[in-house]
């Protein structure tokens, strides 16, 4: 305990001078009497001993007043984790190509269906690999030939989850295409609408998922990129397909394992992430689509930051209380059974 007003305690060197002037106060109002020698065998009764208790009573709410004047606080440490999250905009590729097949554990399903389910456990986590991004502002945009938010910049991630479930492959033919260009420049403008709002956002990134090659929309990805660049945002690229991750060529000199060539649009991807600051990754199935969104977890983590602080609680209450009851108990005392007669 800290006491904000220690120099109320120099109050206190008037008590022996409040008990003195008490005592002599008392004597100048007492009977003169010639001898007591008569009264020596006489017992004091209950309320002879309890005459002292008005007094000390007075005395005690006299130094509970001092102490609640000194103000006493009560000093209490805390330690509080400052989190510093990040804005993620998740762009999904929803074109017809997506209802192709690729391997998800031991069964083939479309890409769009291992493309969601990977997208939610990033979000929310798996309880394994992915530990999920509570702390951060998440936003979902689709693409086909154009670029529609289907969920704005939020905390919210329950709901978010949901919208990402009912995801489902664009159906309408004068809609389909590939424009992630105009995906990547909307989601970069919406992480850019963040700036002076009151937030503590570390970083801004762009995480676009693809299958095909941009072939329509007003930006080009590049160009897109290049906004993403000049705003601070940085671009991660996967482009997932279906096939082998490498193929069985024989020559003259034996067989050897090969990566596939990089096409065009694996290029523009890849030059998208670069300029920005961030990777690109190819993905084939669940499995590998999942280990490239571990890691740009993992690249892109949340800061904490431990503070302690100390905050100081007043007590003066008790003490002012504690003053009031004893002054009560000594009125009542010397108005009743220690009454003594004027």
């Amino acid at each position: 305990m800290t006491f904000l007003n220690p120099m109320a305690f120099y109050l206190l060197i008037s008590i022996p001078f409040i008990v003195v002037w008490q005592r002599r106060r008392r004597q100048s109002e007492a009977i003169e009497y010639s001898s007591l020698s008569l009264f020596g065998k006489t017992k004091k009764t209950w309320r002879q001993r309890l005459l002292f208790l008005p007094q000390f009573l007075f005395l005690l709410a006299l130094v509970s007043l001092i102490f609640a004047l000194a103000r006493p606080q009560v000093e209490v440490t805390s330690e509080r984790q400052d989190r510093q999250g990040i804005a993620i905009q998740v762009l999904i590729d929803v074109s017809t190509s997506m209802d192709m097949y690729i391997r998800f554990k031991d069964e083939n399903v479309t890409r769009m269906e291992v493309a969601k389910k990977v997208v939610e456990e990033f979000v929310a986590g798996d309880g394994e690999e992915l530990k999920g991004r509570s702390n951060d502002l998440i936003g979902i945009v689709t693409f086909a030939r154009y670029a529609d938010t289907i969920c704005p910049m939020t905390l919210g991630h329950d709901a978010l989850v949901q919208m990402v479930r009912e995801l489902t492959i664009n159906e309408r033919p004068n809609e389909d295409g590939t424009a992630y260009g105009d995906a990547t420049a909307l989601a970069a403008a919406r992480l850019r609408s963040l700036e002076g709002e009151d937030n503590d956002i570390k970083s801004k990134i762009i995480v676009l998922l693809t299958d095909g090659e941009n072939n329509c929309g007003e930006h080009m990805p590049l160009q897109a990129a290049g906004l993403a660049k000049k705003w601070g945002i940085r671009v991660y690229t996967i482009s997932i397909k279906s096939g082998e991750r490498v193929s069985l060529q024989k020559t003259d000199a034996g067989e050897f394992l090969v990566p596939p060539e990089p096409t065009a649009s694996d290029k523009v991807l890849e030059q998208m992430a670069k300029e920005t600051g961030g990777i690109y990754r190819t993905a084939y199935d669940f499995d590998s689509l999942k280990s490239v969104y571990k890691e740009i977890g993992d690249l892109e983590k949340t800061k904490m930051k431990a503070v302690n602080y100390t905050d100081y609680q007043e007590s003066y209450a008790s003490f002012a209380i504690a003053a009031l009851i004893l002054l009560l108990l000594q009125h009542i005392c010397s108005a009743t059974f220690l009454r003594v007669a004027p």
